[in-house]
């Protein structure tokens, strides 16, 4: 989404983040540091570009999967809040629903609340978003909006509806806020009864991308851009690069009917909701050479034939092009996974560059790599999770710490451990 920024995430009592921690790409300008790697929206600067580091089990998947709790919250919500409740109790959307993962390892958790907050900047207005569950519960929820001052415009105090109180533009929802139930969330009942400004929001929310690049699976949200004439062009010609044989792509998409149910016992209509399940296939089409001239082409089975590293190129592109040319944030877990380190480089790249990047969208990746950062970046572009010895995990930021610029390369830093980022070795003498 253009004109998306997202400004900070935060977390509490959520898989491995027992304690509250909040991650911002607000650049921190109180260091004396270089500006390339950021842009202006308002009277803030954001970093284009973040990076989360830590050791195996510290909690960077589960980073990524704050984002991706929000959004479960959301889309669950609307469906819990109607008369269409039923259809959760279909196999695919049965596994969506259910009670929010507080931390484990501290009996004291299981009892409190989770609270998850999340800030985006929306055509130069900035929307702070907090809402707290407990089971399935919704105990707490919250909607400010900032643009030279800040007005609340949702605000709820327990699980009950009677408690909801709404202002300017999602006054008009309050007739039927009766609608929302305990174990729903206001705002997006809100967008699903169009209201506007709710649906805007929810819509931001969830078109946030988080990649997971040990996948290597295509789920595109619109295949046919994803896949347009234009762009295989331009997946071909990067591609190639990898596997100059490459002559081109096609592209087929099967839908197959995963189960049929039926909406209502009492519906005299016999109306069913046929789930689906499209399939993405790729063919390939590669040189063939007879005495170093090439001659013809024969097919591949892209999938199957391709390197690991190719597959993995090729399934990340559709994810970056949709980011860099409209704008919005990517989130990559792992993202050098099955990548040369160059070519990840190149990646992050993409987002620092002006020309490849005019909509200045966002790209937050996990990594182990501790070259992706050997080069000009700045300390608040680097994040650090450490988890300690009764499995909380911590986040801290490297521009936290008072260590003079000057003195600082932050990929010896991370080589060194800094901060908890290295593991501890795994195996003893003896093993």
């Amino acid at each position: 989404m253009e004109n998306l920024i997202l400004k900070s995430i935060s977390v509490e009592n959520f898989a491995s983040f027992a304690e509250p921690i909040t991650f911002t790409t607000e650049a921190d300008l109180s260091k004396k540091e270089h500006l390339d790697n950021t842009f202006v929206c308002g009277d803030s600067r954001f970093n284009k570009v973040s990076f989360l580091y830590g050791a195996n089990g510290s909690g960077k998947t589960f980073f990524c999967k704050i984002l991706r709790e929000i959004q479960r919250l959301l889309l669950i919500s609307p469906l819990s809040a109607t008369d269409a409740a039923q259809l959760l109790s279909i196999p695919q959307l049965k596994e969506m629903d259910t009670p929010v993962k507080t931390f484990a390892f501290d009996t004291s958790f299981q009892e409190r609340p989770t609270k998850f907050a999340i800030e985006l900047i929306i055509d130069d207005i900035t929307y702070h978003y907090a809402f707290s569950v407990k089971g399935k519960e919704v105990v707490y929820e919250l909607l400010t909006k900032k643009y030279r001052r800040t007005e609340k415009l949702l605000e709820r105090t327990s699980s009950s509806f009677k408690d909801i109180t709404l202002r300017s533009d999602l006054k008009g929802f309050d007739a039927a806020k009766h609608t929302v139930k305990a174990e729903t969330l206001c705002l997006p009942v809100a967008g699903m009864l169009n209201t506007p400004l709710a649906s805007k929001i929810v819509a931001a929310i969830s078109g946030i991308n988080v990649v997971n690049m040990a996948a290597g699976r295509l789920d595109p949200v619109n295949p046919k851009k994803t896949f347009s004439d234009e762009r295989l062009r331009k997946y071909i010609s990067i591609v190639r690069k990898a596997d100059p044989t490459l002559r081109d792509i096609k592209v087929s998409f099967e839908e197959e009917e995963v189960a049929r149910h039926k909406i209502s016992s009492d519906d005299f209509e016999n109306r069913e909701l046929i789930t689906k399940k499209t399939k993405v296939g790729i063919d390939s089409r590669h040189a063939v050479y007879e005495n170093g001239e090439e001659t013809t082409s024969a097919p591949l089975s892209f999938f199957a034939d391709e390197s690991l590293g190719t597959v993995k190129l090729f399934t990340a592109l559709p994810y970056l092009f949709d980011v860099l040319e409209t704008g919005g944030t990517l989130i990559i877990d792992e993202l050098e996974n099955g990548l040369h380190l160059s070519l990840a480089k190149e990646i992050i790249n993409l987002f620092i560059n002006e020309e490849s990047n005019p909509h200045h969208a966002q790209l937050i990746c996990t990594s182990h790599q501790p070259l992706l950062v050997d080069g000009n970046y700045r300390r608040d572009q680097v994040w650090i999770t450490e988890k300690d010895s009764r499995g909380k995990s911590v986040l801290h930021r490297m521009s936290d710490f008072k260590t003079s610029r000057a003195k600082v390369n932050l990929a010896n830093r991370i080589l060194e451990g800094a901060f908890g980022c290295r593991p501890e070795p795994f195996f003893d003498n003896n093993t």
